[in-house]
């Protein structure tokens, strides 16, 4: 397998360390960023095969940083959503924003690595 590395957006330390942990026992290779601004400044800085991003966060959120990261970055990297939030209107700007993909919180390991797999094809 190709080493992959994946960005993972997330402000609550458990659920990092939870997808570092399922990430990492698959052979992956993470990153972490607390906020939405720290993403969007990671990634002028390194490239990533996916991105994980959480939708609430303080500093920036992830619709910002989608919309920074598509607009502004010209990045065409795969952003899977990753929230507790499943009503239809957040699917809707979840893709507005220029994100992939959206998986509902609380998931399981299997399920997050297909989605992931999905765009590493």
């Amino acid at each position: 397998m190709v080493k992959k590395d994946i960005l993972v957006v997330e402000d609550n330390e458990m659920n990092q360390f939870l997808i570092q942990t399922i990430f990492e026992n698959e052979g992956y290779t993470i990153g972490i960023a607390e906020n939405g601004l720290e993403a969007v400044e990671l990634l002028k800085e390194q490239s990533f095969d996916v991105i994980l991003m959480d939708l609430m966060m303080p500093v920036m959120n992830g619709y910002e940083a989608s919309t920074i990261i598509r607009n502004d970055l010209n990045l065409r990297t795969p952003i899977i959503a990753v929230t507790a939030d499943v009503t239809s209107n957040v699917r809707e700007r979840c893709f507005e924003a220029g994100m992939n993909d959206y998986i509902s919180k609380p998931y399981n390991g299997d399920e997050l690595i297909e989605t992931v797999k999905k765009y590493l094809k």
